[in-house]
């Protein structure tokens, strides 16, 4: 309840409708920047989108925030206020992301309140799912043993990451492919240990888990 106060606070007064955050969908973190906007409403709210159109003319397929558009804040945070009644698809994605996460996509309904003929505010979370690859990284002598600080890269590109204190790894927001997927080739180096590597095909949104590799020692 705090946080519907506070929100409605900030945008002085208006009715907040739907309020949340956008969420990358592996670390769950918050995602600054992305762009949540509404691409389904009711024809009353499509009537007033058509007059801001008229209202600002050129400008209004430039505008960054819109009545059906908004920007998440530093914390991943959107709000959009003032919504007839009805039903909304809301559709999120990071700009200049290209392949490297899916869209995000919720539908929710709004209904006014029949006691104080008010409606409530809808809260909810919107997930980007990044292009990835998990695992852990394994001594093929000694099995229980991880390899710490090894290094993965996707060869030909800045994409790296290093193994933990436990052996694992993540490598995520990977570019994949327009078409969906592509082919990569996933390096793995260690010191003390030999190189390895394999072919892998990456899938936008989709994050391939259980890519263990059990390193030969030199």
């Amino acid at each position: 309840m705090r946080r519907v106060a506070m929100l409605k606070m900030s945008v002085s007064n208006q009715q907040v409708a739907i309020a949340g955050k956008v969420l990358e969908g592996e670390t769950e973190k918050v995602i600054s920047g992305a762009i949540v906007e509404i691409i389904e409403m009711p024809e009353r709210f499509r009537a007033i989108l058509s007059l801001k159109a008229l209202q600002y003319g050129l400008q209004w397929e430039k505008m960054l925030e819109r009545p059906d558009r908004k920007i998440t804040t530093s914390d991943g945070s959107f709000h959009f206020i003032n919504l007839p009644v009805g039903e909304y698809t809301l559709e999120t994605f990071l700009p200049r992301s290209g392949t490297r996460y899916n869209k995000g996509r919720k539908t929710v309904k709004i209904s006014s309140d029949v006691k104080n003929g008010k409606i409530p505010t809808i809260m909810m979370d919107i997930v980007l799912l990044p292009t990835g690859i998990k695992g852990t990284i394994t001594d093929a002598d000694e099995p229980s043993k991880a390899v710490v600080n090894a290094k993965l890269q996707i060869q030909d590109s800045g994409d790296s990451t290093l193994s933990d204190q436990k052996g694992n790894y993540r490598l995520l927001a990977l570019e994949s492919s327009e078409l969906g997927q592509r082919t990569v080739n996933l390096i793995v180096k260690a010191t003390g240990y030999q190189l390895a590597s394999t072919s892998l095909v990456i899938k936008r949104g989709e994050v391939i888990t259980n890519q263990n590799f059990s390193l030969k020692r030199k």
